[in-house]
């Protein structure tokens, strides 16, 4: 990370401080504790904040995780993405060691806020992604898990959140299916099944949560059916199937 890095901790530097009068530049909570600069041994007589470097630090975190805020006009608007800067954050397209980074940095602030869980939250799920791409599935259901258990304290009227959560669990779901471990699969199918309903009851007109639901049903009526739990499996397709039919039905009519 060069410049942009603490000597202390070698992590990216946040909350940028200039140490007076050497003018070493380190994280302000790695500096505070010393009354000499570490680098080259100076008294330090006060420390100053470096709101222009620190400027740096957050463009080039923005450049690497390639932040995107998303939102569907709830009117219809011909699927104009509304930009709302005040929503929470959510990462897409990031690599294992970006994330790593960022989840260093996400971690190294204090306290649970909403946009505090859904970034790291985010950012877990991708980890996973990363490391189910690269065949390290047990990694991977480290990062999905870790993703359900952030999301899961974030309030559940936003679709974004509950759509990570929701899929965060298939993912593991599907993993344990791969591994053969069918109980389990449907257990974390089942979670996010239950999640997904949830959130129907309030967005009954939404065609994309229908078809989440749709999909959850599938994943779980595909175990029943492997299971030998016939007649299970085929009220799972035969729901699954409904609602796909009257949401293909809604849109055509629109």
């Amino acid at each position: 990370l060069g410049p942009l890095s603490c000597m202390i901790c070698q992590a990216l530097l946040f909350d940028f401080t200039k140490c007076i009068p050497c003018s070493h530049l380190f994280c302000q909570v790695c500096t505070s504790r010393f009354k000499d600069c570490l680098l080259c041994g100076a008294d330090i007589e006060k420390l100053e904040a470096d709101t222009n470097l620190q400027s740096m630090v957050d463009r080039f975190i923005e450049g690497h995780a390639r932040m995107k805020r998303p939102h569907v006009d709830a009117n219809g608007g011909g699927g104009e993405q509304v930009v709302n800067d005040d929503k929470k954050v959510i990462y897409e397209d990031i690599s294992l060691d970006r994330g790593a980074f960022l989840v260093q940095q996400a971690m190294r602030k204090t306290g649970n806020t909403s946009e505090f869980c859904s970034q790291l939250g985010a950012v877990l799920g991708m980890l996973g992604d990363c490391c189910r791409a690269m065949g390290d599935s047990a990694s991977a259901i480290n990062y999905f898990e870790e993703s359900v258990e952030f999301l899961t304290k974030l309030p559940t009227d936003d679709l974004e959140i509950t759509h990570a959560l929701s899929v965060s669990l298939n993912k593991i779901g599907d993993l344990k299916y791969y591994d053969g471990d069918l109980q389990a699969a449907r257990s974390y199918y089942l979670r996010s099944l239950g999640v997904r309903r949830d959130v129907i009851k309030n967005n009954s007109g939404v065609a994309s949560q229908v078809i989440d639901i749709a999909v959850s049903l599938a994943k779980v009526a595909d175990v029943d059916r492997i299971l030998g739990k016939d007649d299970e499996a085929i009220d799972g397709f035969q729901e699954a199937i409904k609602l796909l039919r009257v949401t293909i039905s809604e849109i055509q009519r629109s």
